[in-house]
C-alpha cells in the first residue's frame, strides 16, 4: 500500500489544463477594469492550472493579490488569500500557506465576515493535519463546521467533513473516519460533486485497506476512476490506476495488475511525466520477473533503464541494477548478473559519496584548520622553550660574574615567565569552559526530549528511574508512550558514552518515536526488528570488515493494564519480575540493535500475564559493571539480583533512594566507569 498513499501525496488535486478556457478566460481579462472582475478571472485562471501545472499558475495569484490589495477591497483581499493558503499547501510550503491563511481570518474577523471564517478555519485545519499538529487542527475543524452548519453552507460543511475524517484517520480511529467520511459524501451527493465524490471514494478505499477490508478497497478505488473517467481528470485517473494496480498486485492478481500498469504507461506518456513512466516500467517488469518471464521483465527493465539516465533519476536506476542482477542470476548467467552487480556497488558508491562528500571536506577542512593552529601553537611554545633555555644559561654565566645583577635579572625573567603562564591558563580556563558550555547545552537539548517527569507520572503512577550519566550528556536513555490503552516502555544503551552516546540516543529516540507511531499492532519484537533495520540503514552497516559496529542495547516492554499482559523483547539486556517472594528472569537476545556476525531474523517476543503490585525492573549494564568494593571488582549481576529482592517491599521512591546509595558506596572515591540506567515500574 506503499505506492497508494505516495501517489495520494504527489497528486493532490490536478486535471489537463483547458487551453479554450484558459483563452477565454484571458479575452475577458483584457477587455475589463473592473477589478472584482479581474480578481475573480485570475483565480478562475489559477484554476485551471491547480489542475494541472500548479507552479505556473502561481503567477496569477501574485497578480490578483497586488489587483486585490490596490483595490482595498477586504472580500477580495481575503478570496485571494485563501487561494494563496491553498496553493502553498498543495506545493508543501506550510509555514507560508498558514500565514495566508491567517492573513485571511484577521480580515474576516474585523469585517463579521463568517462564511469567510468558515472556509479559512478549514484551510488552517486542513494544513495543521500535514504539519502534524493534531490537536490545533481539530480545534479549527470543529469550529469551521460549526460556522458551516449554523450559515446552511453545504460545500464547506461537505470540505469540513472530509478533512475531520482524514484527521481521525491519521489517528488510526478508521471507525470514526469513516463515519465522517459518509456523513461528507451524502452532502456531496446532494451537490452533484463529481471530483467531491471521486476524493471521498479515494480515502474511504484507503481506510477499508487499513480496516483489511480488500474487497471494498478496489470497489471504491474503481468507482473513484469512473468518476475522474467521466470528468475527463487525466492526473486523478492516473491516482486512481496506480492505486488499483497496487491492490490487485498485493493479493495476487497479477494479470489484472500487469494490464492497468499498462494503461498507466499510456497516461503517462501522454501527460509528459517521465519520472512516473521509470517507475511504472519497474512495476511491470518486477510482475514478468515474480513469474518467471525473464525476457519480458528485461525488456521493461531495459526501457525503464533507458529512461532513467535520460532524466538522470540514479534512486531508480540502482533498482533497475538489482532486478537485472537478480534476472541474470535466475537465468544463471553470472557474468551478466556480475556485470551488472559491480554497476550496482559502482552506482551506490557514488550515490553515497556524493551525498556525504561535502560533510567529508567540512570536517577536513576543520581538521586541518585544527592542526595548523596547533602546530602554530607547538613552534611558538617551542621557540619559547628555547629562547628561556638561552636566556637562563647567559644568567647564570652573568650571576657568576656580577652577582646581584643576575639575580635582578633572573627574577625579572620569572616574573615575565610567569606572567605568560597565568596568561595561557587563563585561555585554557575559557577554552575548556567554552567546551564545557557546548556540551552542558547539549545536555539540556537530550535532557528535553526525554519524556517530562508528569507525563511519566500519569502515565506510569509507581515508578523509580534511577538515571547517572557518566559525563554531561550520556549514552544512556529511556522512552515511554503510551498508546491504544497500552504503555511502551524502553531503556536503551548506546555505543559509547559522552558525546558520542548521546548523538546515538538522538537516533535512538527519533527512530523509537517514528516506529511506535506507524506500528498498528504494537508488539515489542516488531519495534526491535524495525529499529536494528533503522540503525544498519542510517549508519550504512553491511558486515564488512572494518565496518563500525555501533549500535544499542536495549530492553523493551508493552504493559497492557487492561488485559494483564506484558510484553518484552531484549537486545543483551534482560527484564526481572518480582512478584511475592517469586523472581522471574525474561532473557534477552544476545546480538545487539545493530550489525552482528550471527543474528536471527527476528528478536524473541516474550509474553506473559500479570498481576496487581508485580514489579517490573529493566536496565543498562552500568550499575552492575562498576567497580568498587574492597577488591575494586564489578559489582556483578547476582548481587544486583539479590539487592533487588532485598528491597522489592519498599515504596518505588525509596527503592530508588536505597539503590543509589549502595551504588555510590560501592564506588567510592573510583570514577564512575560507564552511564547508569535502571527503571522500576509496579503494577
Amino acid at each position: 500500500m506503499k505506492r497508494i498513499l505516495l501517489l495520494l501525496l504527489f497528486y493532490p488535486l490536478i486535471s489537463f489544463p483547458q487551453s479554450s478556457k484558459l483563452d477565454s478566460l484571458n479575452q475577458i481579462l483584457q477587455n475589463t477594469d473592473n477589478d472584482s472582475i479581474k480578481v475573480s478571472v485570475l483565480l478562475e485562471t489559477y484554476l485551471v492550472y491547480q489542475k494541472g501545472k500548479i507552479n505556473e499558475g502561481k503567477v496569477f495569484l501574485d497578480q490578483a493579490l497586488e489587483t486585490a490589495n490596490e483595490s482595498k477591497n477586504n472580500f477580495l483581499i481575503t478570496s485571494v488569500r485563501m487561494k494563496l493558503g491553498n496553493y502553498y499547501n498543495i506545493t508543501g510550503d506550510y509555514e507560508k500557506s498558514l500565514e495566508n491563511n491567517l492573513a485571511a481570518k484577521q480580515i474576516c474577523e474585523k469585517g463579521n465576515n463568517h462564511r469567510g471564517l468558515g472556509t479559512v478555519y478549514n484551510n488552517l485545519g486542513a494544513t495543521y493535519e500535514k504539519m502534524g499538529r493534531y490537536d490545533e487542527a481539530m480545534d479549527c475543524l470543529i469550529k469551521s463546521l460549526s460556522i458551516s452548519e449554523s450559515l446552511n453552507d453545504s460545500i464547506n460543511t461537505a470540505k469540513t467533513l472530509l478533512n475531520i475524517g482524514l484527521l481521525y484517520s491519521r489517528q488510526e480511529d478508521y471507525k470514526k473516519s469513516l463515519e465522517f467520511y459518509n456523513k461528507s459524501l451524502a452532502i456531496r451527493r446532494k451537490l452533484k460533486d463529481d471530483e467531491g465524490i471521486a476524493l471521498l471514494y479515494n480515502n474511504i478505499a484507503i481506510v477499508n485497506y487499513y480496516l483489511e477490508d480488500y474487497d471494498n478497497v478496489r470497489n471504491y478505488f474503481e468507482k473513484a476512476y469512473k468518476v475522474y473517467v467521466k470528468t475527463g481528470n487525466l492526473r486523478r485517473q492516473l491516482m486512481a490506476l496506480s492505486n488499483i494496480a497496487e491492490v490487485d498486485k498485493m493479493i495476487g492478481q497479477k494479470e489484472k495488475a500487469l494490464k492497468t500498469y499498462f494503461e498507466i504507461l499510456e497516461i503517462e506518456k501522454e501527460l509528459g511525466q517521465k519520472g512516473e513512466q521509470v517507475r511504472t516500467f519497474f512495476a511491470i517488469a518486477e510482475i514478468y520477473y515474480s513469474r518467471e518471464h525473464f525476457i519480458t521483465a528485461k525488456k521493461y527493465c531495459y526501457l525503464g533503464l533507458e529512461l532513467a539516465n535520460k532524466i538522470g533519476a540514479k534512486s531508480e536506476t540502482l533498482d533497475f541494477y538489482v532486478l537485472l542482477t537478480n534476472i541474470y542470476k535466475s537465468e544463471s548467467n553470472y557474468k551478466k548478473a556480475l556485470e551488472y552487480s559491480e554497476l550496482l556497488i559502482s552506482l551506490n558508491d557514488s550515490l553515497y559519496n556524493a551525498e556525504k562528500a561535502k560533510q567529508i571536506q567540512e570536517l577536513e577542512t576543520q581538521y586541518e584548520t585544527k592542526k595548523k593552529e596547533q602546530e602554530i601553537i607547538n613552534l611558538k611554545n617551542e621557540k619559547e622553550i628555547r629562547e628561556l633555555k638561552i636566556k637562563k644559561q647567559r644568567h647564570f654565566t652573568f650571576f657568576l660574574l656580577s652577582g646581584f645583577i643576575s639575580i635582578f635579572i633572573f627574577l625579572l625573567v620569572l616574573f615575565r615567565q610567569n606572567k605568560r603562564i597565568r596568561k595561557a591558563n587563563k585561555l585554557l580556563a575559557y577554552q575548556k569552559r567554552q567546551i564545557t558550555d557546548s556540551i552542558e547545552y547539549a545536555s539540556r537539548i537530550q535532557t528535553a526530549i526525554l519524556p517530562p517527569g508528569d507525563y511519566i507520572s500519569r502515565v506510569i503512577p509507581d515508578h523509580f528511574i534511577l538515571y547517572k550519566p557518566r559525563d554531561i550528556v550520556s549514552g544512556d536513555f529511556y522512552w515511554i508512550t503510551h498508546k491504544d490503552g497500552k504503555v511502551v516502555v524502553a531503556v536503551v544503551d548506546c555505543t559509547g558514552h559522552g558525546v558520542p552516546g548521546a548523538f546515538m540516543s538522538m537516533l535512538g529516540f527519533a527512530f523509537l518515536n517514528e516506529i511506535v507511531n506507524k506500528e498498528a499492532d504494537l508488539k515489542a519484537s516488531n519495534i526491535l526488528n524495525h529499529l536494528r533495520n533503522y540503525v544498519k540503514e542510517s549508519l550504512h552497516q553491511t558486515g564488512k570488515e572494518n565496518e563500525a559496529k555501533d549500535g544499542m542495547d536495549i530492553a523493551l516492554c508493552i504493559i497492557d493494564p487492561e488485559h494483564k499482559k506484558l510484553q518484552y523483547s531484549g537486545a543483551y539486556n534482560p527484564l526481572y519480575l518480582i512478584r511475592n517472594d517469586e523472581f522471574i528472569s525474561l532473557k534477552a537476545d544476545r546480538m545487539p540493535i545493530g550489525i552482528h556476525i550471527v543474528e536471527k531474523e527476528s528478536f524473541t517476543n516474550h509474553e506473559i500475564d500479570i498481576q496487581k503490585d508485580d514489579i517490573i525492573y529493566i536496565f543498562t549494564d552500568g550499575y552492575i559493571d562498576q567497580f568498587g568494593g574492597p577488591n575494586a571488582s564489578k559489582f556483578k549481576i547476582g548481587p544486583f539480583k539479590d539487592k533487588l529482592v532485598s528491597i522489592k517491599d519498599k515504596e518505588m521512591k525509596e527503592q530508588k533512594e536505597i539503590l543509589e546509595s549502595e551504588f555510590n558506596s560501592w564506588k567510592g572515591e573510583r570514577d564512575q566507569i560507564d552511564d547508569v540506567l535502571v527503571m522500576g515500574i509496579k503494577i
